[in-house]
């Protein structure tokens, strides 16, 4: 019993070591964590590689709700204005390319239990000044139904979306197909189904992470951007 056991671990390092090997580590730890299926019980639309929620009829206290939403929001980018506060607390960013510009999630991976003072990330903007606290990001299961996804921010003003239909390359791929408008692979790629990354021998991924939806409490955006606008991007 302990031999097959042993054999077991081996052979499962040697997989895990093989498929590191061919694609970058950081996309087969996303395989790992991926859901089977993007199927779901949210009725929600595709954008790309986006699952969108659809809006649900609005309910007593739901513009209430929303409104407690946006104030803790703005209360926890108060706290932490300082990314160093953020990152004491264990919040650590989630591949900055560097570039002005760019929003970074500062992502706490110890946060399991929802707290609207606690958020799973805090957005910061790269400025010429420095980082700027813009955001929040909370999250919810990937397999989570309509009514856990609601318990956090109605889904009659909340656009809830997550990541799906991602097909990773090898690390040998060329950076043009990974990016831009020439990109078969990755969240911008062309290749939306198990079959054609079959093909294309990429890393199918089908959900990527969680359920999520943000929260930019001080700028000018419908319900602090919980309304997603449809053709936005993330």
């Amino acid at each position: 019993m302990i031999q097959r056991t042993l054999l077991l671990v081996i052979m499962t390092a040697c997989a895990t070591m093989a498929s590191a090997q061919s694609f970058p580590l950081w996309e087969h730890i996303l395989k790992h964590y991926s859901g089977q299926s993007d199927a779901t019980s949210v009725p929600s639309m595709k954008m790309g590689h986006m699952q969108m929620s659809l809006k649900a009829s609005a309910a007593p206290g739901d513009t209430e709700r929303a409104n407690e939403i946006i104030a803790a929001a703005a209360a926890v980018l108060a706290y932490y204005s300082d990314v160093k506060t953020a990152t004491h607390d264990g919040y650590k960013p989630f591949f900055p390319s560097g570039k002005i510009g760019e929003e970074i999630h500062y992502t706490n991976y110890r946060h399991h239990r929802f707290d609207y003072d606690r958020p799973t990330s805090i957005l910061y903007k790269r400025t010429a000044q420095g980082l700027q606290a813009v955001g929040v990001m909370y999250t919810a299961p990937a397999n989570a139904m309509p009514e856990q996804l609601n318990a956090i921010a109605p889904l009659s003003i909340a656009t809830w979306h997550r990541h799906v239909d991602f097909c990773g390359g090898p690390k040998t791929l060329p950076i043009a197909e990974q990016f831009g408008p020439n990109a078969r692979f990755g969240t911008q790629g062309s290749i939306h189904t198990e079959e054609e990354c079959a093909a294309a021998q990429g890393l199918w991924i089908p959900v990527v992470f969680n359920w999520m939806t943000h929260v930019y409490p001080n700028e000018q955006k419908k319900w602090g951007g919980m309304d997603m606008e449809m053709e936005a991007r993330d």
